[in-house]
């Protein structure tokens, strides 16, 4: 009986360290098949119905062009090129002195797909900010997409430097 109750101790501590020890190299390979696309755009804004003293409630579209940057390495040359299209469709959920918290959806309309994105951000309407921005879907080449990035306002122009993970 006592040889029973060894074995049993023997067998469940073997069985628990076999588990610790794969864990962690399971983990680590479920990490190999992911491909994570790094995605930098600049915006520049054509449209926008924002108003100038916002307050809570107002909803607003922001439509852009989107470029990314090509450089040249023996040229020691960087251009911009179009990459897309763009728009957010913002609203003002809290306003409190002069900052302005907004809930965003944008949509980069690229050459292989687009990516939807949701953010939330306060800021003073007039000052740079930089924000995190979840990347919540897509279409075409981006169709499973995921991730989250960072994005940029200043005045009409805006920055994106995501990591698309699908």
């Amino acid at each position: 009986m006592i040889g029973s109750v060894v074995r049993g101790i023997v067998v469940t501590v073997f069985a628990g360290t076999l588990a610790l020890v794969s864990a962690p190299a399971h983990a680590e390979g479920s990490d190999e098949g992911n491909d994570i696309e790094r995605v930098e755009l600049t915006g520049v804004n054509w449209f926008d119905t924002a108003p100038l003293d916002v307050r809570a409630g107002d909803d607003w579209v922001t439509r852009m062009d989107l470029y990314t940057v090509k450089q040249n390495v023996k040229a020691g040359e960087r251009r911009l090129q179009h990459a897309g299209e763009g728009q957010a469709e913002c609203s003002a959920v809290k306003v409190q002195g002069e900052l302005v918290t907004t809930l965003c959806t944008r949509v980069l309309r690229l050459e292989g797909g687009t990516l939807t994105l949701s953010d939330m951000m306060t800021y003073a309407p007039q000052e740079r900010v930089t924000a995190k921005s979840a990347i919540t879907g897509g279409t075409g080449r981006y169709r499973s997409a995921y991730g989250d990035g960072y994005l940029t306002l200043d005045g009409r122009y805006s920055h994106w430097e995501l990591n698309v993970d699908e």
